[in-house]
């Protein structure tokens, strides 16, 4: 399956939101530490202007016949001070629906961020995080190339005031 990648717009806002709802709840789903805040469309769709008016981010849609299929969003970040180089790109979201998985389209919204990427000046790898428990998604990272760099571990504090 062969979907059509573009950037994405403002006027996509309305479709993305109710997908990225959808990827929030997934994760929560599978970790009780994902805890969602409330956002409703129209932030959304103001948080996605504000990505598509930065320079040092993206986001990219996979539609077919007018349909949906997927999207990812994107950016540079600055490295910790110990490690070089100073950038990095990272994923921030990436999202195929049920019916359109392992049919590629989640390649080609990887290629289109890692395509970007490669233009920025001073970025030379990507980075990202992935939820631990969901070993479908850290699996497609790792079938994309990608491999374990640094484990964040997790850890509660005591109850305030003791016991």
């Amino acid at each position: 399956m062969s979907a059509r990648v573009r950037p994405a717009t403002p006027g996509d806002a309305g479709a993305l939101y109710g997908h990225w709802s959808e990827l929030r709840r997934y994760n929560a789903s599978i970790d009780p530490r994902v805890i969602p805040v409330p956002v409703g469309p129209e932030d959304f769709a103001a948080g996605l202007d504000s990505v598509l008016a930065r320079r040092t981010s993206v986001a990219f849609v996979a539609e077919m016949n007018g349909s949906l299929l997927g999207f990812i969003s994107g950016g540079i970040e600055p490295n910790h001070p110990d490690r070089l180089p100073e950038l990095h790109a990272t994923v921030g979201y990436l999202w195929v629906a049920a019916s359109a998985r392992r049919a590629g389209i989640g390649r080609q919204l990887v290629a289109a961020v890692t395509e970007w990427a490669a233009k920025q000046d001073g970025v030379s790898h990507m980075e990202m995080t992935v939820l631990a428990a969901d070993a479908e998604a850290a699996g497609f990272w790792r079938s994309m190339g990608f491999s374990p760099f640094i484990e964040r571990v997790w850890a509660a504090l005591p109850p305030k005031g003791g016991a």
